[in-house]
């Protein structure tokens, strides 16, 4: 059984999405300048984790 549905993991990644941009927004109201580029790396990162975590079987045995 995987961790969560491949509805669920969309939905993840769906608001994922604007989250990165508008923190990106929120940390330079702050100074903290980042590029588009940075907050694309980190984004593609962050996606590429949920969908590592979300694929993979969690490891219990429910056939037992």
């Amino acid at each position: 059984m995987s961790r969560i549905s491949n509805a669920g993991l969309l939905i993840l990644i769906g608001f994922s999405i604007p989250v990165l941009i508008e923190l990106r927004t929120l940390l330079s109201f702050v100074n903290v300048e980042i590029s588009a580029r940075t907050t694309m790396i980190v984004g593609g990162i962050y996606i590429a984790a949920l969908v590592i975590y979300g694929t993979f079987p969690d490891g219990s045995n429910s056939g037992s």
